[in-house]
């Protein structure tokens, strides 16, 4: 039997450990805990690196430098050119 439960960590609670007990019994069960980050954004920002990336980026955005800008035309032949490397 496979049970995924999803919630914050604040949640754990007796009434949780209790819910497990009762659903596994007696048999030996294994506890993965995993940290869900639901947004990627803050994914990439939780590294300095990646952060400084994404900052520069938007910096430049904002003061429309290293902008490529293609017609509908120009993309598709674009993107075909770069399947065939």
């Amino acid at each position: 039997m496979e049970t995924i439960f999803r919630l914050k960590a604040s949640e754990i609670d007796n009434k949780f450990l209790t819910t497990l007990k009762t659903l596994f019994e007696k048999r030996e069960i294994e506890i993965t805990v995993t940290d869900v980050i639901n947004d990627e954004t803050e994914f990439l920002l939780n590294d300095s690196k990646n952060k400084a990336h994404l900052l520069e980026a938007i910096a430049e955005v904002k003061h429309n430098k290293k902008l490529v800008r293609f017609t509908g035309p120009e993309f598709k032949k674009y993107s075909k050119s770069l399947l065939k490397k």
